[in-house]
């Protein structure tokens, strides 16, 4: 799995995410990684966004595509990002 670090002009980061069953981008809002998650640099959002890649490829169907666009923010995602791997490794990510 290959995932790198996409320019954006607005605040959140995004990460192209590339697998064997296709290719989608994970998006993290500001407020999320910066005030919540706290996270500190680009490198540990890179390796967040790594790890939230791999919990949505462990659990996704492959006779399925992936969706475009995975979205975290802090409306939609647990307050903990340990807590938030582990929902999705063991319930997926609702379609």
């Amino acid at each position: 799995m290959i995932v790198t670090a996409l320019p954006n002009p607005g605040n959140s980061s995004k990460f192209h995410v590339t697998a064997n069953g296709g290719e989608f981008v994970v998006a993290m809002s500001f407020t999320l990684c910066k005030k919540i998650w706290k996270f500190v640099d680009s490198d540990t959002e890179l390796a967040a966004a790594k790890e939230l890649a791999e919990a949505i490829v462990s659990r996704h169907d492959p006779k399925l595509p992936f969706k475009p666009l995975y979205i975290f923010a802090e409306h939609n995602t647990d307050v903990s990002f340990a807590a938030t791997i582990q929902q999705i490794r063991k319930q997926g990510m609702d379609e």
